[in-house]
C-alpha cells in the first residue's frame, strides 16, 4: 500500500485510481430459490450500501423496506413453514445473528423467509411492525478478487459506504484522498490505473569444484546433490540472499559431477 501511494502521488495525482480489485454481488435466498419472484426487491433509499465492505445479509425493518447489513448482528428474524406456494410465516422474537437463525429455521421450520412479492413482504411487515427489523433469507458471499487470480487476503477498505445499487459487478479503487483506503464502484467509469509488472528472473551459472574427504561417497546420488544444494542455500540466507532458487545443470550423460581430466592440480568440478 505504502508502494502504491508513493507511485500515485509522485505523479502529482491525488483521488481514486484503478486497482486491480472486483467483486460480483450476487444476492441469493437461503433456500435456494431462483424461479419466477428471486429478483423481487424493497431495497430502503441507497441500500444496499455495503458498510464498511462488511455487509453482507439482508434485514427487513419496520418500514418494509430492506437493508444490507452486518452477518453478526444479533436481531429477530421470520421463518417460513411448508412450501413457497403454501407457505406460513413465522416470526422467532430471538435476538441471534444470520448464520444462528438460518439454522434455527431449518432445524424446526422450513427456512429463512423468501420474499416473492410485495403480498409477501406485507405479511412480513405485519409481524416485525411492533419490533423492528428482521433478517430475512437473502444474503451473498463476498466473491472479493484480483484481477491477476492472486488469493484475496490483504484488505484495507474504507469504512464508510460503498454504494452497490443494482450493479452486478464492482470494482475497485485506491482513493489517496482517504489515505489509499479501497472503495467499490462502477466498472465503466473511467479513472487513471496503477498496473504492476514483475521483473524477470535472472540466470546466472556458478561453477563449484569439490574435493572429497571420502573417497566412497557418490556425489551423483539424489541425496547426496539435495543435501549439497540445502546447505549452500543455508549459506546463502545467511548472507542475507533470499528469493534464490538453486538446481543443479546436468550435462549430456545426465550427471552433475565429472572428474577433472589428469594434469589438473583440482580434483572434481561441477556446474551449478
Amino acid at each position: 500500500m505504502k508502494k502504491l501511494n508513493d507511485t500515485v502521488s509522485a505523479t502529482g495525482h491525488s483521488s481514486e485510481v484503478w486497482i486491480g480489485l472486483y467483486s460480483h454481488i450476487d444476492w441469493k435466498w437461503s433456500d435456494g430459490f431462483n424461479q419466477s419472484g428471486a429478483e423481487y426487491r424493497r431495497w430502503h433509499r441507497n441500500d444496499p450500501n455495503y458498510l464498511k465492505a462488511n455487509q453482507l445479509c439482508v434485514v427487513q425493518t419496520k418500514y418494509a423496506t430492506w437493508n444490507d447489513n452486518e452477518c453478526h448482528v444479533q436481531i429477530p428474524f421470520v421463518c417460513y413453514n411448508g412450501t413457497l406456494e403454501d407457505s406460513d410465516f413465522v416470526l422467532v422474537n430471538t435476538a441471534t445473528n444470520w448464520s444462528e437463525a438460518q439454522r434455527h429455521c431449518r432445524e424446526h421450520f422450513t427456512d429463512l423467509v423468501t420474499v416473492r412479492n410485495n403480498a409477501d413482504n406485507d405479511k412480513i411487515h405485519k409481524l416485525i411492525k411492533p419490533l423492528g427489523p428482521a433478517w430475512i433469507g437473502l444474503y451473498r458471499d463476498p466473491q472479493i478478487y484480483w484481477s491477476d487470480r492472486s488469493n484475496y487476503s490483504f484488505s484495507s477498505w474504507y469504512q464508510g459506504l460503498h454504494p452497490l445499487g443494482s450493479m452486478k459487478v464492482v470494482c475497485g479503487v485506491a482513493d489517496l484522498e482517504k489515505g489509499g483506503k479501497w472503495r467499490l464502484f462502477s466498472c465503466e467509469e473511467r479513472k487513471p490505473f496503477v498496473c504492476y509488472s514483475v521483473p524477470t528472473a535472472v540466470k546466472t551459472l556458478v561453477k563449484v569444484r569439490v574435493e572429497l574427504q571420502d573417497s566412497s561417497v557418490d556425489l551423483n546420488d539424489p541425496a547426496v546433490k539435495e543435501q549439497i544444494l540445502k546447505e549452500l542455500q543455508g549459506r546463502l540466507k545467511e548472507k542475507g540472499l533470499s528469493g534464490v532458487t538453486l538446481k543443479w545443470r546436468e550435462k549430456a550423460d545426465g550427471k552433475v559431477f565429472h572428474k577433472e581430466e589428469k594434469g589438473s592440480d583440482k580434483k572434481k568440478k561441477t556446474e551449478l
